[in-house]
């Protein structure tokens, strides 16, 4: 159930791309009654912008490419430059395996706590850092946990994470190895998003690339903790502990003799290798996503794990008893009804405007005003009716998180709108990428499915 909260006065969370506005890949069809077999394994290798070892880390994906088309046609290559948010957002939908080299950034760290872990324990992806339009191997953003949390795999999914600091326990290069307690925590929390998104399992290993892991997990049917504990570059050191982080699963590691942290898994040990390769990349499971069976036009969402949580804690009901309208655009009105829900706004007896008398959302427009998020439109109006623009949504955005002015200015495509200022503040909160090569598309519309992914990054608890 969804408990009462008050307006926060600013969310360290990130949204992605304004809610991903690049069209996305082939999403999963719901599986046709009678299909006779399920789809091949599908398996995402994803390369990040990691600076000078970018070029290195692409040979070492190539390589594990090879192994991987070995036992499936179905492998998908997301390298930098081209490893956009949005990019790996569509493509690991549906993964059975996603493999991952790039830069880690978790947390315990040297660097800056960040309480809903936002550029925490995900992946270190392209990102137009400098504004010129261009992609590189050497600008990169980092979308933690509240982005990694909304990937949507197929079932009994891993992923495998190579050459990462952080993601086994261990340190940059260079630094200090950690205590066994950091070096626990940090195995812990980096699993934690992509356990949460539905993964069964979580590898990382600082060491050795995925070849091996590959051959044994497409032609073995043993436990997870049988596979990693029979991988080439074992240690025999291994211990497990209860995840704090994530309630039943269970975290191993597997330390050099100097106590160094460079082999962990996180997960449930139990699970198959023939499970995780026999699962459909066409099957959403409307046993994770019980949402499936409320809504029946979801099935080919990128989206389902944010409409699942708008859903569950009672912000929307959908577009009709058996309907989302994923791809409609969100009106104002509907827009409003959003986020007066999520705030868990106070009802008002003042009417603010002429234009939404008796009509729906009138009670959520007049609470969204009486909060100070909204002037209308214009003449004591609302536009109740009207599309919600990008412009629009970082402006409510901005005002109903409080978030402060902007040091810079980020897009070049808003210059002289007057939004500007709104959407500069959105992105320097870590709430936008804009839509690509340094553009926010501030005209934009925003679609209903989108509006989910808003609201669950900006306002979901880590």
């Amino acid at each position: 159930m969804r408990q009462s909260r008050p307006v926060p006065a600013f969310v360290f969370a990130f949204a992605a791309v304004v809610a991903g506005l690049l069209t996305p890949a082939a999403a999963p069809a719901r599986a046709a009654e009678g299909d006779p077999l399920p789809a091949d394994p599908k398996v995402v290798i994803i390369v990040g912008a990691t600076h000078g070892a970018t070029a290195s880390y692409r040979d070492k994906a190539d390589s594990a490419y090879a192994e991987a088309i070995k036992y499936t046609p179905n492998v998908v290559k997301v390298y930098s430059p081209n490893a956009t948010w949005s990019k790996v957002k569509a493509a690991t939908t549906g993964a059975s395996v996603v493999i991952y080299f790039g830069h880690g950034n978790g947390w315990p760290s040297p660097y800056t706590y960040d309480p809903a872990y936002a550029t925490k324990d995900g992946f270190g992806l392209n990102f137009d850092s400098n504004g010129d339009g261009k992609l590189s191997d050497y600008e990169n953003k980092y979308y933690g946990e509240p982005y990694v949390d909304d990937l949507v795999l197929a079932p009994n999914a891993i992923v495998m994470l190579h050459h990462l600091c952080y993601a086994a326990g261990n340190s940059e290069p260079g630094d200090a190895a950690p205590t066994l307690g950091t070096a626990k925590q940090r195995v812990d929390n980096y699993a934690a998003g992509f356990l949460k998104a539905g993964a069964r399992a979580v590898i990382a290993d600082g060491r050795q690339g995925p070849e091996s892991y590959l051959a044994s997990l497409f032609t073995t049917d043993q436990t997870l903790e049988s596979w990693w504990l029979g991988q080439p570059n074992a240690n025999g050191n291994q211990f497990s502990f209860a995840s704090t982080r994530t309630p039943g699963a269970t975290a191993m590691m597997d330390p050099e003799d100097d106590q160094r942290y460079y082999r962990a898994m996180t997960g449930d040990p139990t699970t198959l290798t023939s499970a995780v390769v026999a699962s459909d990349p066409n099957a959403l499971s409307a046993t994770r996503y019980p949402v499936l069976a409320v809504f029946g036009d979801i099935w080919t969402s990128t989206f389902v794990a944010s409409i699942q949580w708008i859903y569950d804690e009672g912000i929307t009901a959908g577009c009709a008893p058996d309907a989302y309208c994923p791809k409609a655009n969100v009106t104002r009105g509907q827009m409003a009804s959003f986020l007066a829900r999520a705030l868990d706004l106070p009802l008002t007896a003042t009417d603010y405007f002429t234009d939404d008398d008796g009509l729906s959302h009138e009670a959520d427009i007049n609470r969204l005003a009486e909060a100070g998020i909204t002037g209308g439109c214009g003449e004591g109006q609302f536009c109740r009716s009207a599309p919600v623009s990008r412009a629009q949504m970082a402006a409510f955005l901005v005002r109903a998180l409080d978030l402060p002015p902007a040091t810079q200015d980020y897009f070049s495509d808003d210059d002289g709108e007057s939004l500007e200022a709104s959407i500069n503040a959105l992105a320097e909160a870590g709430l936008t990428g804009g839509c690509g090569n340094g553009r926010y598309c501030p005209d934009a519309a925003v679609s209903r499915e989108q509006m989910a992914a808003f609201l669950k990054r900006a306002m979901a608890t880590p």
